[in-house]
Parts: structure tokens; C-alpha cells; sequence
């Protein structure tokens, strides 16, 4: 039976899994507030919004029934403690969660203005 053909690296650059490994790592230092996700708080707060809201509401907005299995934040947060724990929150389905709304999401960090570098009026 063919096997597939071995994959050429070069000498120190790191496999997919380590490149991956260290990502997570710079992004959970970047992120403290990631490890929120983890707490007792956070899984009460999930189970509780797809126990009231069990379809989610991307897909039922198109007219579409689909069991919710994530808890999202309507609002980005972006580490802001209260909005993190306030909420508001919506149910949505992985799919609308992982594609949907992250496209959405970089769409409006794409149409934001960007800070400008310098800090001042250039001079002439």
C-alpha cells in the first residue's frame, strides 16, 4: 500500500503541533481573561443560557431549527471584566459561532480606524 511522502522541513523549524502549541501559549499570555472560560462561574452562567435559550439564533433567524451549543457574548468584550460577566449573551449553534459571527467579527476590526503612528500632524 503507497504511503504518503515524508515532508520536508528544514533543520529547526518546528512541526504544525509545536507551532500550534506555542501559539496557544503567547495568545493565553496576551489574553489573561481566556482563563475565565474555565471557571465554576462561566459554566453556570453558559448552562444556564442554553438551558433557557436552547436553539440557537443565527440559524433561527434564517428559518432554521438548530440546537444551540454555545453561549456567546453579543457584545465583544475584549477583556472588560463586567461585560464578560454581564453579558448580554446569545445561544448560538458551533458553526454560526466558529464562521458566522468570527467573520463578522474581523469584518469590523477590518472597517475600524486605525490609530495613526506618529501622533501628530506631520510637518511640512
Amino acid at each position: 500500500m503507497p504511503s504518503q511522502p515524508r515532508i520536508f522541513r528544514p533543520g529547526g523549524s518546528r512541526t504544525r503541533a509545536a507551532a500550534r502549541r506555542a501559539y496557544d501559549a503567547t495568545r493565553r499570555e496576551r489574553h489573561a481573561w481566556r482563563a475565565w472560560y474555565g471557571l465554576a462561574r462561566w459554566h453556570r452562567i453558559r448552562a444556564r443560557q442554553l438551558r433557557d435559550h436552547p436553539l440557537c439564533a443565527e440559524c433561527d433567524r434564517q428559518g432554521r431549527i438548530t440546537p444551540a451549543t454555545v453561549c456567546d457574548h453579543v457584545e465583544r468584550h475584549g477583556g472588560d471584566e463586567e461585560k464578560f460577566w454581564a453579558g448580554p449573551f446569545q445561544s448560538l449553534c458551533k458553526p454560526c459561532h466558529d464562521q458566522t459571527k468570527q467573520a463578522e467579527e474581523a469584518a469590523a476590526r477590518r472597517a475600524a480606524p486605525r490609530p495613526r503612528e506618529g501622533g501628530g500632524a506631520s510637518k511640512v
